[in-house]
C-alpha cells in the first residue's frame, strides 16, 4: 500500500482533529461572582450542542472536517482529480481556509452571555439577569490547530512543493 504524501496526511490529520475534538468543550462558561454568590453554574458545551451562538455554524465546521478527510483520502488514492471543475487540491484549500477562518472568528469573538428571567407580578415586570463570561474551550483550540494543520497541507498540495508531493512514476 502506498503511503500518502505528507501534504495529504496533514489535510487528513487536520480533518480528523476537527471531527475528533468537536466532542470536547468548545466553549467554557464560568460563572461570575456577584454579591458573594455565583450567578450560574459553569457549563462546557461541545461544538455539537445547540447553545447560544454555536450551532449550526459549528456543525458546518465539523462537516467541513469530514469533507477534508474525504478530500485528503481521495487525493492520496487517486491523485489530483477534478470534482465539479475544481481540482481536489483547490477544494482542500477552500474548505480548510473556511474552517480556519470560522474557528479563528470563534476564538476572537466576545463570548459573554447574559442569562436571566423575567417575572411579572401585579402588573410590574422584573428582570433578573446574570452575566456569564466564556472562554474558547480546549476542544475549540485543538479544532483550530487541526484546521491550521489542514490549511498548511492544502497549501503544500496547491504549491506542489517537491519535498511533500507524491513521487512521479515514469
Amino acid at each position: 500500500m502506498n503511503v500518502p504524501p505528507v501534504s495529504d496526511a496533514l489535510v487528513m490529520l487536520g480533518g480528523l482533529m476537527i471531527l475528533g475534538f468537536s466532542f470536547a468543550p468548545f466553549v467554557s462558561y464560568r460563572p461570575v461572582m456577584r454579591s458573594g454568590r455565583y450567578s450560574e453554574y459553569a457549563t462546557n458545551p461541545s461544538a455539537w450542542e445547540w447553545t447560544a451562538y454555536l450551532a449550526p455554524l459549528t456543525w458546518f465546521v465539523v462537516l467541513a472536517g469530514l469533507f477534508l478527510l474525504a478530500l485528503g483520502l481521495g487525493r492520496a488514492l487517486s491523485g489530483d482529480l477534478k470534482l465539479l471543475t475544481f481540482k481536489l487540491s483547490q477544494l482542500q484549500l477552500v474548505v480548510s481556509a473556511y474552517t480556519a477562518s470560522v474557528l479563528i472568528g470563534y476564538a476572537l469573538t466576545d463570548k459573554s452571555l447574559l442569562t436571566g428571567a423575567s417575572v411579572e407580578f401585579m402588573g410590574a415586570r422584573m428582570e433578573v439577569s446574570a452575566p456569564q463570561v466564556a472562554e474558547f474551550g480546549w476542544g475549540g483550540v485543538l479544532m483550530l490547530i487541526g484546521a491550521l494543520i489542514a490549511l498548511i497541507g492544502a497549501l503544500l498540495n496547491l504549491l506542489r512543493l517537491p519535498a511533500f508531493a507524491r513521487p512521479r512514476h515514469y
